[in-house]
């Protein structure tokens, strides 16, 4: 009867014992199931370097377009800023390949900086992320979505990616759908895409005939960056793919009249007579070209004067630099600004402000105001006045509506003079400082109101060219303001 305690307390040890080998053994399983899973592994990288610091802001807020959502990410962290906006909709296929384009590129964004950093090559980086919609009589919308990234300082990787979503059905439309007799559709596409291209006269400078080449042959992955708006379709080809990187990204855009013998029956246009040109009397949505509007007028040519304006600004490097060129020719603009992007760089405002450029409001998101209620468009306008007056201590004194798209709705939400142009230099579409002074001195003339956007760094590296060759003619730079107060 002596020895029963001492068996027990021998027999709780071994349980003890018998229990920390098989923690221990569990551990070890567990750490070789890791090594032998790198797919997973990698996920929790990829994860990992996705922000999460106390700067990042994300925001989701209606479109304008039935069942679309905004999806706003912003950092105003120093080292690594970025401005990124997404569509989402009602179809998690959809939004799944969207959200993992946009992850993708922050990624690389953050990765690389971070590289940069460790390598003490301390430079500020800047990423923006920005979409355009289209909407086709079928309901399906194209999504156009511009990527700008700069790791380094230097040139910047630009690229264009696009998506199509009938939202009511989910179907994600491809370019073997849009096309009728499939494979011979698509040979006669590549020869058409291919012939619009080389009577491109401003590109053919430019060209690469290999890539050309190349990327015209008859393969569906050739062309299946396109969107598809009312009256056109239009591919996308980033730098280098078919052009040198002088030329900027490249938009084909081919009217759907033509492409009627090769495209499916719900997609084709009737064909129509060409009707003599509207007049714009009674008419509530037509668009006055130039100068301010004020009671639907135009201004009238100006001798020798000229109003330069920049859109979709402010943003760090192009617009610093279109500062400083406008300095050396003491030269006045006005900038027509967003929002969102305001709140980003307050100090930039700031500093066009104590530079005597005349600020302007673009609305909040760039929407196409003419299809937002009232609420939306009062919201649109207001904050960015708000955001503009806290980032300068004054109110902007002028408005452009985004797209130039504005009616009776639109204006009774703002006393602001409305702002639209005369000269669209189309700085978005070729992104080439050689084509803005080429197309400048094709449509200048006194009084003219020329459109640029301070946001490309081709704009900015051109801007000195088009300001010597305007001042070698004569011309003196004003705001609009005064090139309204000079009409008068």
């Amino acid at each position: 009867m002596s020895t029963h305690p001492r068996s027990k307390k021998r027999g709780r040890w071994i349980d003890i014992t018998f229990i920390i080998i098989i923690l221990a053994l569990s551990s070890l399983m567990f750490f070789l199931l890791m090594l032998s899973n790198p797919a997973k592994k990698e996920k929790e990288v990829v994860s990992a370097n996705l922000p999460t610091n106390s700067k990042e802001q994300i925001n989701q807020s209606d479109s304008v377009y039935p069942g679309i959502r905004i999806i706003t990410e912003t950092s105003n962290d120093e080292k690594t800023p970025y401005a990124i906006q997404y569509p989402q909709s009602n179809v998690p296929e959809f939004n799944d390949i969207v959200k993992a384009y946009t992850n993708n590129m922050k990624t690389l964004y953050l990765n690389e900086t971070d590289y940069l950093n460790e390598s003490n090559i301390h430079r500020s980086g800047e990423l923006n992320i920005s979409f355009e919609v289209f909407q086709h009589t079928t309901g399906y919308y194209s999504f156009v979505i511009h990527s700008y990234m700069n790791k380094s300082g230097t040139n910047g990787l630009t690229e264009t990616r696009t998506y199509r979503l009938h939202n009511q059905s989910g179907h994600m439309l491809t370019i073997n759908d849009l096309l009728a007799n499939n494979e011979k559709s698509l040979v006669k596409l590549a020869t058409k895409v291919r012939e619009y291209i080389l009577s491109d006269n401003e590109l053919m400078p430019y060209l690469l005939q290999e890539q050309l080449e190349e990327k015209t042959v008859p393969t569906w992955d050739n062309f299946s960056n396109f969107s598809l708006k009312k009256d056109t379709i239009e591919f996308y080809y980033d730098n280098y793919e078919i052009a040198a990187v002088a030329a900027g990204s490249k938009v084909v855009s081919i009217p759907l009249e033509d492409m009627n013998e090769i495209i499916a029956d719900s997609f084709k246009l009737p064909k129509v007579a060409i009707q003599p040109p509207p007049t714009t009397s009674g008419k509530e949505n037509e668009i006055p070209i130039g100068g301010i509007q004020t009671k639907d007028s135009v201004v009238n040519s100006l001798p020798k004067v000229v109003a330069l304006t920049f859109d979709d600004g402010p943003t760090p490097e192009s617009t610093t630099l279109i500062l400083d060129t406008l300095k050396k020719y003491n030269a006045k603009a006005t900038f027509f600004m967003l929002g969102s992007r305001v709140s980003f760089y307050p100090e930039i405002v700031k500093e066009m402000h104590e530079a005597g450029h005349e600020l302007g409001n673009h609305t909040w998101n760039h929407l196409d105001l003419t299809k937002a209620s009232s609420e939306k468009i009062a919201l649109e306008i207001n904050n960015t006045s708000d955001a503009i007056e806290q980032a300068t201590g004054t109110k902007p004194t002028v408005f452009r509506p985004p797209y130039g798209a504005v009616n009776n709705s639109v204006r009774a939400q703002t006393s602001l003079p409305v702002v639209l142009w005369d000269v669209d230099t189309l700085d978005w579409k070729y992104r080439n400082a050689n084509h803005l002074l080429t197309h400048v001195k094709k449509h200048v003339k006194g009084g003219s109101t020329i459109l640029m956007h301070d946001i490309h760094m081709s704009t900015a590296e051109g801007l000195d060219a088009v300001l010597a060759y305007l001042q070698g003619e004569g011309y003196s730079f004003v705001t609009v303001s005064e090139l309204n107060s000079d009409a008068n």
